[in-house]
């Protein structure tokens, strides 16, 4: 609760400047309600919005040039930033991140042209 008020209480920073997304901003694929109707439980919903969200900021963060290891508060501001409509990053969502970062670091036949 404490941390909560703190975080209320401190003025926003954007860390990541937006210079550093001239590489392109990826699109957000189609919302869970939209992609299957009425099809997907409420977990099945959240988990597939929360992939898209994280996918879609793993692969800005990639190609503007970030790298792992990234600290919380960054790659929540990097969502922030992003401007994505109802995001709220959460730790399943940094942990969504930095798992699509790292495969797209790790992958040698990836690469980022301008």
């Amino acid at each position: 609760m404490l941390d909560k008020l703190r975080r209320a209480l401190r003025p926003s920073r954007i860390r990541i400047p937006a210079r550093r997304f001239a590489a392109g901003v990826a699109t957000l694929s189609p919302t869970a309600s939209e992609m299957f109707c009425s099809e997907a439980t409420a977990e099945e919903a959240t988990a597939y919005n929360r992939g898209r969200v994280a996918t879609a900021t793993a692969l800005t963060l990639y190609r503007s040039g970030y790298a792992l290891p990234m600290r919380d508060e960054d790659l929540d501001d990097a969502v922030h930033a992003l401007d994505f409509p109802y995001s709220a990053p959460s730790p399943e969502t940094r942990a969504a991140v930095r798992a699509a970062l790292a495969v797209l670091e790790a992958d040698v036949t990836v690469t980022v042209t301008p």
